[in-house]
């Protein structure tokens, strides 16, 4: 799962093998430790579970101004909670892309989209801006009033973006739970009309 960009993509080997060495001993001692099992967590412990794991890896310095959005589906929570193997690729898939080195040309936001399949697992960045890091002397009044303007816009369109995907996600839920009861509401009629007929037949049989 490469996050696509219109910049040049430069990974850092030696950064990210020192992180996944750094990510295990970070293990030990935390949230992990203060349950015997994953496949005893809930749904949500597992997810808290999870989360520190990828909140302990290692964040490339040039990433310090970008915002990252990563949205992960409860079936993928659920299969690798009882799933090992495909954890662990998706913690070195985000431990690759946190380990990137973007230089100057820092995308505004990294979006990932974790799924149950890897197949269905995508990541892109959207928008550039300035690195604070990379810029020699001093900003005038005027490069700076400029400079919060986009900040400031930028911080909108992220928010707006985080809403739209929460809202698109409570409406589906919504969905489907009225799917549900929907189906539900039309099985228990079918189970009625086939009591009544099985009780109609059995009163047809007593009569003769």
């Amino acid at each position: 799962m490469k996050i696509e960009q219109s910049s040049s993509y430069v990974s850092s080997q030696m950064m990210y093998s020192s992180q996944v060495k750094k990510q295990e001993e970070v293990q030990q001692g935390t949230f992990v430790s203060q349950i015997k099992s994953k496949e005893n967590m809930s749904l949500d412990e597992y997810k808290a579970y999870f989360n520190e794991k990828m909140d302990a890896l290692y964040t490339h310095p040039s990433q310090r101004n970008m915002n990252w959005v990563i949205d992960i589906t409860d079936a993928a929570y659920k299969r690798m909670q009882t799933d090992p193997e495909y954890e662990q690729k998706i913690l070195d898939a985000l431990a690759k892309n946190k380990a990137v080195d973007f230089g100057g040309n820092i995308p505004q936001i990294a979006y990932t989209h974790v799924d149950s399949t890897w197949e269905g697992c995508y990541g892109y960045t959207k928008g550039m801006k300035e690195n604070d890091s990379y810029i020699k002397g001093n900003s005038s009044k005027h490069e700076n009033n400029v400079k919060k303007k986009k900040e400031d816009t930028n911080k909108d369109l992220l928010e707006e973006y985080i809403e739209k995907r929460i809202q698109a996600r409570k409406d589906m839920q919504e969905f489907r739970t009225k799917e549900y009861f929907k189906y539900k509401e039309q099985n228990a009629e079918l189970n009625r009309k086939a009591l009544v007929a099985k009780a109609y037949e059995q009163q047809i049989l007593e009569e003769h």
